[in-house]
This record gives structure tokens, C-alpha cells and sequence, in this order.
């Protein structure tokens, strides 16, 4: 077990406040046991915390990260939380670095907006006269033969 300093704060708990704080996250458990700290916590907005996790993890300097997602039974459901394990041969001071690099990820990671409805998007290399007459028929050639292709629209027509 890591021997805490009068007044300081332990390593899980330092660790805690930085998952929470970075807005995405919500802490379930952690805890200390000698060289490595574990925090199980809920994500709400999973990309935005793939993008701080990428930033942090491509970080790492003498200290190692364990990520994972772990799944149990909650009241009869199967519910998952995700695992922060760090390990290190000196936690007291891997705990303060990682706890920056999440802060900075916070500010830095793109963030995730919400999502809107898309109104049009342009057909990337479509041919607007082979679209617009183009009939569906697996038995046609495929684009490579000059034929329409399998894959999109197939009867768009202009001004609808």
C-alpha cells in the first residue's frame, strides 16, 4: 500500500478528480495498491473520451496504461464501466504527469459537438447523367465495365 503525506492527496483520488474533470467521465471506485492505481468510472460521451485517451496514452513515459471496458451484472442487467489501471515504478510521481496530460486532453482533444440533421451531402465522383437513368440490375457491369455502381443512389432525379 502507497504511504500518503500528511495533507496530500491519495494517488487514486488525485486520479479520480482528473477522470471527473474532464467532463466525460463519471467515477464509480478507485483505488491504490502499491505501484499501480485503479479507477472504474462511466463514460457519457464515448469519442470525446477515445479522443482524450488517444492523447494521453501517445504520452506515455515511464509509466504504463491499462484501458479497458468491464462488463457485470447490475440488478439483474449487463451493465459496463471502463477501467483506468496505471502502473508505475514511481506512482507518486506518474499520478501528477497522467492528471496533467487528462487536464491538457480536456482542452486539447476535439471536442464532440451534438449531432444535426444533414439537410444534402454531394455525391463524391458520381456521373449525373448515368445516375439519373440508372435502373438497379445486379446483372448490370459494375462501374469498373462502365456499368452504374451497387452501392448508392440509383434513381436520383433532378429538383427532388
Amino acid at each position: 500500500m502507497t504511504v500518503k503525506r500528511r495533507g496530500a492527496k491519495a494517488p487514486d483520488q488525485l486520479l479520480r478528480e482528473a477522470i471527473e474533470n474532464s467532463g466525460v467521465a463519471e467515477v464509480l471506485r478507485s483505488s491504490t495498491e502499491g505501484n499501480t492505481v485503479k479507477v472504474l468510472y462511466r463514460v457519457q460521451e464515448k469519442r470525446s473520451w477515445l479522443a482524450i485517451l488517444e492523447y494521453v496514452l501517445a504520452r506515455t513515459d515511464g509509466w504504463a496504461a491499462h484501458v479497458c471496458q468491464q462488463y457485470f451484472m447490475r440488478g439483474g442487467r449487463l451493465v459496463y464501466g471502463w477501467n483506468f489501471i496505471l502502473t508505475s515504478d514511481d506512482i507518486e510521481k506518474a499520478v501528477p504527469v497522467v492528471c496533467g496530460l487528462l487536464q491538457q486532453a480536456a482542452n486539447v482533444a476535439p471536442k464532440v459537438g451534438r449531432t444535426f440533421a444533414l439537410d444534402s451531402f454531394p455525391l463524391v465522383g458520381h456521373n449525373r447523367a448515368r445516375q439519373s437513368r440508372a435502373v438497379f440490375d445486379p446483372r448490370l457491369p459494375g462501374p469498373s465495365q462502365g456499368g452504374p455502381s451497387h452501392k448508392g443512389a440509383y434513381s436520383i432525379k433532378e429538383g427532388q
